[in-house]
C-alpha cells in the first residue's frame, strides 16, 4: 500500500518528474531557440517567452511579436529553423573530423 502513495509524491515533486511529462523543465533546444527569438523578434532575452510544444515545435513571444520554431537535435547540440525554414538532418552534416577540418 505505501507504494502507490511513494510514486504519488515523487510525481508530485516538480524536479523528479521527468522532462517529457511536467512540460516544465528545460530541453536542450531552449537556449537556441530563446537566441534566435531574440534576434528574430528584435526583443531583450527577458522580455521573450518561448513555448515548448510537441515534436520539437516552439512559440516565442516578445515585444508584440510572435514567432515558430521547428529544432532538431543530437544530445546537447541543437539547429533551430524559423517557419517556412527546415532544420539539417544530423546526419546530412559533414564529419567534424573530415579532411575539410583537418587542413
Amino acid at each position: 500500500m505505501q507504494r502507490p502513495l511513494l510514486l504519488a509524491v515523487w510525481m508530485a515533486l516538480p524536479g523528479c518528474v521527468p522532462s517529457d511529462l511536467s512540460g516544465n523543465r528545460m530541453s536542450a533546444a531552449h537556449p537556441y531557440v530563446l537566441n534566435r527569438a531574440t534576434k528574430d523578434l528584435a526583443c531583450p532575452s527577458k522580455q521573450v517567452q518561448v513555448v515548448r510544444k510537441l515534436g520539437g515545435r516552439y512559440v516565442a513571444t516578445g515585444c508584440g511579436r510572435t514567432a515558430a520554431y521547428q529544432t532538431s537535435c543530437q544530445q546537447l547540440q541543437c539547429d533551430v529553423a524559423g517557419e517556412g525554414e527546415r532544420p539539417a538532418a544530423w546526419r546530412d552534416r559533414s564529419d567534424p573530423g573530415s579532411s575539410d577540418m583537418q587542413r
